[in-house]
């Protein structure tokens, strides 16, 4: 080092002096007898959450969410394992998996050695540079498992402790192989966001990065008796992360025995699948309120927030581009030539077609503005509430056919309808969407012309609502999105409404019929 430092050097050092002593006061060892000491490690080192807390307590600012302990407990009982873990951002994987897992097989003499990979070497090294620190200067560990500092073989991206475990960290790329201190290869091995935005342009290189990882990397690891974990959100549907799963496509079967958790920001509770509507509850509940994500997705905007908290990546400006999907104030009610609600139960078993879609449209003059939307992964039951509720909007004194699509009009649907209604005291006059329909692609590209010239228009007021932000998703991401039902809504009920020759007044589509009779009525 020379006299003068540059200044890059010195803020490096002083944030690294300031690390060392934040450890170090965070950490100190308690005063007790040998027994006592011997008695609260032996407890320690049998419960992963207890461990973390009594000696990285000052790295945590809650409690751990269950998929934390549930993932953990896979890896622990597992002494040969290949894992995905995919959480959303800020979920806390780098430190769990990068740092106190590790370090909790450390001290319970399973670790012989640790690789860390990312996308760079320098990402790399910081990571793998928090563990170094915790073994350099976390007095509470250092008084349980003794010294770990080795002089000599302590350098940045490289270090051996003084018991003779290596660590190493690789960018995306660089070789491995060979890895190993003495006899011993390293038996933990992580890629933490091994993904990055360049990379995920281009298919052959991610194929490359995949080939290294499972032959290189994973390679220079143990054949038995090794831990491979994967860290990272879906930032791309071709992504490294996917193509390790295996579902890069949705009906896609995921790879062999691989242990794969996959965790949404919002879920629902009992079954844990994404959940976006208001039942939505945060999967770390002990962190984050629902508001807060929320918060956090309408700042980012939507499109970036479903990449990062519920691994959905949305190609935009393919057929439909953000800038003629326009943002219109809506007019009042009365004010519409023409209003047609339309609902695309989807109700095929398949990954593709789970969404049901309803949409009210108003026209008026040349112009299609969406007034209101459903947009949503849910039950009958909630789709039918749903359609109701977007009929409240319309007053009695005006006129708007509800439609759906004939082919998925079934006893059960309108059951419920008619359940609904009997308890409202009014059904919904649901009319049945008959006409032969071409290819779903078709209909949904032959809508460009009006996007392209701005007709479409979209109910400002419902900005940020996710239901409103799921369709507007849908057709930027047509076709290469997995899934399209919000759009085919939509050309269902623009194509009703370019036939419909009705006024915008004069009487309710809502009568005290049943909704059986009703629909079969209207057909």
């Amino acid at each position: 080092m020379t006299a003068i430092w540059n200044i890059k050097a010195k803020r490096e050092y002083e944030a690294w002096q300031r690390e060392k002593e934040s450890i170090m006061r965070s950490t100190p060892a308690d005063r007790e007898t040998e027994t006592q000491k011997q008695k609260r490690i032996k407890k320690l080192l049998g419960d992963f959450v207890k461990f973390s807390c009594y000696y990285f307590g000052h790295l945590m600012d809650s409690d751990f969410a269950y998929f934390h302990k549930r993932d953990t407990k896979k890896i622990i009982d597992n002494k040969d394992i290949f894992a995905m873990l995919e959480y959303p951002r800020e979920h806390a994987k780098s430190i769990i998996y990068d740092l106190m897992l590790p370090l909790f097989l450390k001290a319970n003499g399973e670790l012989s050695g640790m690789m860390l990979s990312s996308a760079n070497n320098a990402k790399a090294s910081g990571l793998l540079g928090d563990i170094q620190a915790e073994l350099m200067f976390n007095k509470r560990y250092i008084n349980d498992f003794g010294d770990q500092y080795s002089l000599g073989n302590w350098q940045d991206g490289h270090f051996v402790t003084a018991d003779g475990i290596g660590f190493w960290a690789f960018g995306r790329g660089q070789s491995p192989r060979g890895t190993r201190k003495s006899e011993k290869r390293p038996n933990y091995g992580v890629f933490d966001d091994i993904d990055d935005a360049v990379l995920v342009r281009n298919e052959s290189r991610v194929d490359e990065v995949l080939d290294w990882l499972l032959g290189d990397f994973y390679g220079a690891m143990p054949n038995t008796g090794s831990r491979l974990i994967g860290l990272g959100n879906r930032i791309h549907k071709a992504s490294v992360v996917a193509k390790i799963v295996g579902d890069v496509e949705p009906d896609d079967p995921k790879r062999k025995d691989l242990y794969h958790s996959k965790v949404f920001a919002l879920e629902n509770p009992k079954t844990h699948k994404k959940d976006l509507s208001e039942k939505g509850a945060p999967a770390w509940k002990e962190r984050y309120t629902r508001e807060q994500i929320v918060l956090k997705m309408n700042r980012q905007g939507w499109r970036i927030g479903l990449r990062e908290f519920f691994h959905e990546h949305i190609v935009v400006g393919k057929i439909f581009r953000e800038e003629h999907l326009p943002w219109i104030k809506v007019q009042s009610l009365s004010a519409y030539d023409k209003l047609v609600s339309y609902n695309d139960p989807s109700y095929r078993n398949s990954k593709t077609s789970d969404f049901k879609s309803i949409v009210l449209i108003g026209k008026i003059g040349r112009y299609f503005d969406i007034i209101d939307v459903f947009c949503r992964q849910c039950s009958t039951a909630e789709m039918v509430r749903g359609h109701y509720s977007i009929a409240d909007k319309v007053p009695d004194k005006l006129a708007c056919r509800h439609y759906m699509e004939a082919n998925f009009i079934q006893d059960m649907m309108l059951d419920e309808y008619f359940r609904l209604g009997t308890e409202r005291g009014k059904t919904l006059h649901i009319r049945g969407d008959k006409r032969t329909k071409p290819n779903k692609e078709a209909r949904i590209e032959n809508l460009t012309p009006f996007t392209e010239q701005g007709i479409i228009r979209f109910n400002i007021d419902l900005k940020h609502s996710p239901d409103m932000q799921e369709l507007r998703n849908q057709f930027l991401g047509f076709p290469d999105a997995e899934h399209d039902d919000g759009p085919d809504s939509v050309e269902g009920g623009i194509y009703k409404l370019n036939r419909f020759k009705g006024k915008g007044t004069g009487g309710s589509t809502r009568t005290g019929k049943s909704a059986r009779e009703s629909s079969r009525s209207a057909w």
